[in-house]
């Protein structure tokens, strides 16, 4: 029997789209390949010094390898070495930063680069292309700067120092984005370091009123999930942050085996979009009359989604469109789902054996819906092509993919319907009720650590542990805090209920807290760890199992248990 190995994520924060998307493709990878999974939410290090004591976690014996994104982590890199000797006794893995003798993962910043290049030279005849660059510290920005510089002079383009102008790789570079435009008139195009440089770009063009993907184009890299809803759509290169958190993940767990381990890059591609003069709908139509669909036929979904998907994959009509896996099939599916959608609201029984379009929606009243039906059709597509040679990472993004389609039709449904109800009790309203049931403790109650797991399922969550210190620790800021070497558990949840620990059981060694038998090791493999901590004191941690819909609401709901926490007796 293999040993299931427990890697440790640190993150600074959880509420931005790159750690939310390396927390979810983690989580895919720990669930796919039972890999135990504890995500540290730490602070920035030395400056959130109430939540930096959860670094002290990722050293303990139950810990087998640790990934880190250094850069964000670290405010300052004189607190390099001191950071990596938290973890010094385990394998280490960055995300994103290289150091000499540390392996690291992170993106390829040149095929995506030459990809947007090529396509402006050669396919849209573009001579004066612009580079709205990252800042000098960034090794990312710098790499794209250097491909722009290598590509731009492999297609013989005159590239002058004023054709290059450096943002900060934040929306807060308005008056260099507004520099660049005023000192190059005439451009055809701009390659932009990063979306939120390519979002400040578009601010400055609509000042001018240069129109964007006709008068020059624009393009950015991140593929930011906005980026595809933007006016228009922003041309972007991908840098899945969620196939980086599965690699990392995956990769750690090996040399927790004691793999040896070297950099890995993830390749990236150019997602043309219409900022770069490409019209994806156009190509979808044409696709469509060379496979002999008609307007206005019943599509058969598994039979037309099949050719869709090995078109995409395989690229066998426009050679850019084979990096466009996530973003235009969620429009083939959206669009088609569109179509035929109109006001309809209710749901009605069909006959298994319908896997058409007419199976699933009643086409003459259209005023009928099988919703499930659609999404066991969705799921049949995505067994079929799991058969099919496909990388892990685009059938870790099909998925993702079709469990984003499946949101977006429910919600769709239930606003269509007028029942706001459902939406608005999603995650918001499951984070009010949940702050409603905390301050409805008794903090002197004998049952308030059961109060406490009772409320934990209105937020999602079905596997959760409460662990004190024997008594609150003073903390002073700016001193380094030892964590105790036990832990107390006070109560638990699984998915059989609530338990409260007798005193007698409740020691534990915080070195295997993720050993700790209560925790649910074959149906749960993630958990986040919470510091609990108020008024300068450390009183203990909390491990639960978060789901993803919940990952940009993780402060409010740590700062809320802490508070019921600290009056506890």
């Amino acid at each position: 029997m293999s040993i299931r190995r427990t890697v440790a994520l640190l993150l600074p924060e959880l509420y931005n789209e790159y750690f939310d998307g390396v927390v979810r493709g983690a989580k895919m990878a720990a669930s796919e390949k039972k890999i135990n999974l504890l995500v540290i939410v730490g602070g920035v290090y030395g400056t959130d010094y109430e939540e930096n004591v959860l670094y002290h976690l990722a050293d303990q014996r139950s810990i087998d390898a640790v990934v880190m994104p250094t850069s964000t982590i670290l405010s300052d890199s004189k607190d390099y070495e001191a950071f990596m000797q938290e973890t010094a006794g385990k394998p280490q893995l960055t995300m994103s930063d290289k150091h000499e003798g540390i392996p690291c993962i992170y993106y390829d910043n040149t095929t995506g680069i030459r990809e947007a290049m090529d396509y402006l030279v050669t396919v849209k005849g573009c001579s004066r292309i612009l580079m709205f660059a990252g800042p000098e510290y960034s090794g990312d920005g710098e790499e794209r700067l250097a491909e722009f510089k290598k590509c731009a002079e492999e297609h013989k383009l005159h590239i002058e120092d004023r054709m290059i102008v450096r943002g900060n790789h934040t929306e807060d570079c308005l008056d260099e984005a507004r520099r660049l435009i005023d000192m190059n008139p005439g451009a055809d195009a701009i390659i932009c370091s990063n979306d939120r440089q390519a979002q400040t770009m578009y601010r400055a063009l609509r000042e001018k009123d240069i129109k964007i993907g006709k008068d020059i184009y624009v393009t950015g890299f991140d593929d930011l999930s906005e980026s595809a809803y933007m006016d228009p759509p922003l041309a972007s290169v991908s840098a899945s942050h969620i196939a980086l958190g599965y690699e990392a993940c995956t990769l750690a767990a090996r040399m927790g085996d004691g793999e040896n381990a070297e950099d890995k890059i993830l390749k990236c591609h150019f997602i043309n979009r219409e900022s770069a003069g490409y019209d994806p709908y156009f190509q979808l139509f044409n696709f469509e009359h060379r496979r002999n669909i008609k307007a206005g036929t019943v599509f058969d979904i598994p039979t037309l989604t099949s050719s869709m998907v090995d078109f995409i994959f395989t690229g066998d009509v426009h050679d850019y469109q084979a990096s466009c896996q996530r973003k235009l099939i969620e429009d083939f599916f959206m669009r088609l789902l569109e179509t035929h959608l109109g006001d309809v609201i209710r749901r009605r029984s069909m006959n298994a054996r319908d896997y058409s379009v007419s199976g699933i929606f009643d086409l003459s009243s259209m005023d009928n819906i099988d919703c499930d039906r659609l999404f066991r059709v969705l799921d049949s597509i995505y067994r079929v092509y799991c058969a099919k040679e496909m990388s892990e990472t685009s059938r870790m993004e099909l998925s993702n993919l079709i469990a984003r389609v499946k949101s977006s039709v429910a919600e769709s449904l239930e606003r269509r319907s007028g029942n706001m109800k459902k939406v608005i009790d999603s995650r918001h309203g499951s984070i009010g009720r949940f702050t409603k049931r905390l301050l409805e403790i008794d903090p002197e109650s004998d049952d308030r650590f059961g109060q406490l797991m009772e409320a934990f399922p209105l937020i999602g969550v079905i596997n959760a542990s409460i662990f004190l210190y024997e008594n609150p620790i003073r903390q002073e800021k700016g001193k380094k805090f030892v964590m105790p070497e036990k832990l107390y558990l006070k109560a638990y949840r699984d998915r059989t209920g609530v338990h409260i620990v007798d005193e007698a059981h409740q020691e534990t060694e915080t070195a295997d807290v993720m050993d700790h038998r209560y925790l649910e090791g074959g149906m749960s493999h993630t958990f986040f760890a919470m510091a609990l901590h108020y008024g300068g004191y450390q009183r203990g941690i909390m491990l639960i199992d978060l789901d993803d819909e919940y990952n940009a609401s993780y402060p409010l709901i740590n700062n809320e248990i802490n508070l019921v926490v600290s009056h506890f007796k």
